[in-house]
């Protein structure tokens, strides 16, 4: 009886996978609507009520030899697009990307244009390490160091971490005449990793994701 109990629920479980392809459940847009706006608000100190949502599929990718490889035979990541677009032509205003799966928002910006206009204190700060405006002469290490020290507090305020922050390291940095930005990851002992882009000087938070969150996968994914 036991054997037929298993050879029934095993044919169910192929007839499910036939009928859906063998796509795993997915949240609906509304679960992802809710979870987006509730990522971006938090994140960036705002009050958003409404935005759009896109379901995407992206091929995953392996980790083979110390890289990552499309091999075919991985399942694909499921996200959904959460945003707020003024004008279809422009970039997102806000943006966040939802696990389809598992309904946990990884990843979110905020446009450029939020970034307010340096005040005086920061517009002294940027003076001094622009210098002359030769690359050679940048002050990077004066970035590097506030940005640092800046997420060392932020990143606590905003997640609810199991374990202390590990280490920093570094993702690229580019100045230019109006400021300059700094990516990094945030590695948590319990092994999360952030990635933070940040507005220097003025300390605003372009966008935030959370690396273990989703499939790996190789290039964009929007």
């Amino acid at each position: 009886m036991k054997r037929k109990i298993v050879i029934l629920a095993v044919f169910i479980l192929c007839v499910s996978l036939f009928l859906t392809g063998g796509k795993p459940k997915l949240i609906s847009e509304d679960e992802a609507k809710v979870a987006g706006l509730a990522f971006i608000n938090h994140v960036f100190d705002v009050n958003l009520t409404e935005a759009t949502v896109e379901y995407g599929t992206h091929a995953a990718a392996s980790y083979v030899d110390g890289e990552y490889l499309e091999t075919g035979e991985e399942q694909p990541v499921y996200f959904y697009v959460v945003k707020l677009v003024e004008d279809e032509y422009a970039a997102p205003l806000y943006l966040a990307l939802v696990n389809a799966e598992t309904g946990v928002v990884y990843y979110a910006e905020q446009s450029y244009s939020h970034v307010p206009k340096m005040n005086i204190a920061q517009l002294e700060i940027w003076t001094k390490a622009y210098g002359k405006g030769e690359v050679g002469a940048f002050d990077y290490l004066r970035v590097d160091i506030d940005c640092k020290d800046f997420a060392r507090e932020w990143i606590p305020q905003k997640f609810d971490l199991k374990a202390q922050i590990l280490g920093m390291i570094d993702s690229g940095m580019m100045a230019d005449t109006d400021g300059a930005h700094n990516c990094f990851f945030v590695v948590i002992r319990d092994g999360t990793i952030y990635y933070v882009d940040m507005a220097w000087p003025q300390m605003t938070i372009l966008s935030v994701g959370i690396l273990n969150e989703t499939r790996p996968y190789m290039g964009v994914l929007l």
